[in-house]
């Protein structure tokens, strides 16, 4: 996957301060595809579909030290060594589109991951600059239905058609219109920043973004707040969506995220660390710079590879469902609503597809343990859905004005 053309000039402006390096999922399309949710739900089936990569380590409930116990990782250099320092978990919503048969949803495979770590900003920086044991995060806000309020708070999420020439790009973070295939190798991107300005707290379960932020004013390298003043590896991740593989049997401008998004705006990710102690300090340090954003970690002369190939590297799947056939409805409990932010539900169990939903109230829980997994898809593309907004949105990532 290359960098698209808006990083590249961004890249252009600012690598000769950036001490950062390149990773890649050469795979093709993430094996795990379910609704698990490590950080919002642990243990339990999470509230709508996700793609997760990484650490074969992944389970519906991690901790750092589990983590260490994965054998190899889907995430690696350029030529598809995967990184024995990194076993971390990384996850998003799938994508959907409606199928042109009118069948219901189809989803959209991935095509791979470009994960860019940056140390970028102003603030005291975590010394080591590394993230802390059981450290997790969310980027992104899964409730947005329309473009942040806050002009530097759109450029957090960013969609981009890669046509065969030119490129269509959405607007102020939310899809693009008119796309009917992304022929290009980049595909259908949807990137995201992550928050790096921490409060040097511990992840509180009831209040998941409280301890990391967004700086102020440029969501990359601006300055970490008083409130957050603690300045942490900056992540910056580009998906690329294979649009190319379904686009004929899907209607255009169709699209939808597994939570019910179909703006685009609700664009999010999760990210749990498993990074061994010292290697991001040290490959920030000794990776060679000035490939203009592509800082292939596999260059790094202290880049350590595994023995398994990333692309042959496995995640299993734990809640199995049917997350790929066209369907009604999308799996879970996630009617498409434009109401901003959106409602929030409770889970929906195993097997289930519904827009017959029921509102998070305190002390509600998804309940629904594991069972063995695999997939489910779909919803109507309808953007009149009955749904009040949710007074509890626990998941929402706050960003600092």
């Amino acid at each position: 996957m290359r960098t698209t053309l808006l990083l590249g000039v961004a890249c252009l402006l600012s690598n000769a301060a950036t001490q950062q390096f390149v990773m890649y999922t050469p795979g093709g399309d993430d094996t795990s595809v379910e609704r698990a949710d490590p950080i919002v739900s642990p243990g339990n089936i999470s509230q709508h579909v996700h793609q997760i990569f990484g650490s074969n380590a992944f389970a519906p409930e991690v901790s750092y030290e589990s983590l260490q116990k994965a054998d190899c990782t889907t995430v690696a250099d350029a030529s598809n060594q995967g990184n024995a320092a990194d076993n971390s978990i990384y996850w998003h919503p799938a994508l959907y589109m409606e199928a042109s048969n009118g069948t219901g949803y189809i989803r959209v495979p991935t095509n791979g991951h470009k994960l860019y770590y940056k140390n970028a900003g102003t603030g005291t920086p975590r010394d080591p600059f590394e993230f802390p044991h059981g450290f997790r995060m969310l980027a992104g806000d899964p409730f947005l239905r329309a473009a942040h309020p806050n002009l530097q708070r759109q450029n957090i999420t960013q969609w981009i058609c890669h046509q065969a020439v030119g490129m269509n790009q959405g607007t102020s973070g939310g899809f693009p219109t008119g796309v009917t295939n992304c022929p290009n190798v980049d595909g259908f991107n949807g990137a995201i920043h992550f928050p790096h300005c921490w409060n040097g707290g511990d992840f509180d379960p009831a209040d998941p973004t409280a301890h990391v932020i967004y700086p102020s004013g440029d969501i990359e390298n601006g300055a970490c707040p008083p409130s957050h003043p603690t300045r942490l590896p900056h992540i910056f991740i580009e998906n690329t969506f294979n649009l190319d593989a379904v686009y004929d049997a899907v209607k255009p401008d169709s699209f939808v995220l597994s939570q019910g998004d179909a703006s685009g705006y609700g664009w999010h990710f999760d990210f749990f660390s498993g990074w061994k102690d010292g290697a991001i300090p040290a490959l920030l340090a000794q990776c060679p710079q000035g490939s203009y954003g592509n800082e292939d970690i596999g260059t790094c002369p202290n880049f350590e590879p595994r023995s398994t190939p990333a692309s042959e590297c496995k995640l299993n799947t734990f809640f199995r469902e049917n997350v790929n056939s066209p369907g009604k409805n999308l799996p879970g409990c996630n009617p498409i609503v434009d109401t901003n932010p959106a409602p929030q539900y409770v889970p929906a169990p195993r097997g289930v597809s519904s827009t017959h939903c029921t509102l998070v109230a305190n002390g509600a829980s998804s309940g629904n343990p594991p069972a063995k997994s695999s997939r489910t898809r779909g919803s109507k593309h309808s953007k009149t859905a009955t749904a009040k907004r949710s007074k509890t949105s626990i998941a929402k990532t706050r960003t600092e004005s």
